[in-house]
């Protein structure tokens, strides 16, 4: 592993770069932190990667907010204001479709791994085109998640055979 301390300021702050061979892709990884790292680092940092599906939705695979080309901070503010509170609504609706084992009627692929937002607005869609009631749940379960979103699962059981090869250079880009 390559390891680097580097000093910006008089209070001595440290920053660590570590490289890794990922195996399995033919990928280099870079990881940089402020705190020591390891190749427990890359293992952590690859289970990061479950909520990726969730950036989606506020990006090109739901709300879309890079093309509202707002730059009013107020405007902003209360656009983000909104979609907050309808991401709650939408997550809300997805998680109790998971519960209520009504998930193959949102998601003809069943384990693809859909995010409880996207389910939640695949329910809405359908609940509006049929005419159906639609509920308000007001709060969130404390109860264990009941299938976390994942972008494939595939993709999901694939980040656990990951074996990374600790490099002692700087990958060439």
């Amino acid at each position: 592993m390559f390891l680097a301390s580097l000093a910006f300021s008089p209070d001595l702050v440290k920053l660590y770069l570590a490289f890794a061979y990922d195996q399995r892709s033919g990928e280099n990884w870079t990881i940089v932190s402020d705190e020591p790292t390891n190749l427990q680092t890359f293992a952590q940092y690859r289970l990061r990667f479950c909520v990726e599906e969730s950036f989606l939705d506020l990006k090109s695979n739901g709300f879309n907010l890079e093309a509202s080309r707002l730059r009013d901070k107020f405007a902003l503010s209360q656009l983000c204001g909104v979609i907050a509170l309808t991401m709650l609504f939408l997550v809300l609706q997805g998680v109790q479709v998971v519960v209520s084992g009504k998930r193959r009627q949102v998601d003809a692929h069943w384990n693809r791994g859909m995010s409880y937002l996207k389910l939640g607005w695949n329910w809405i869609r359908l609940a509006i085109t049929h005419h159906c009631k639609i509920d308000v749940h007001p709060f969130l379960s404390s109860a264990l998640d009941p299938q976390p979103a994942i972008a494939s699962k595939r993709q999901y059981d694939d980040g656990f055979k990951r074996e990374f090869t600790i490099l002692s250079r700087i990958p060439a880009s």
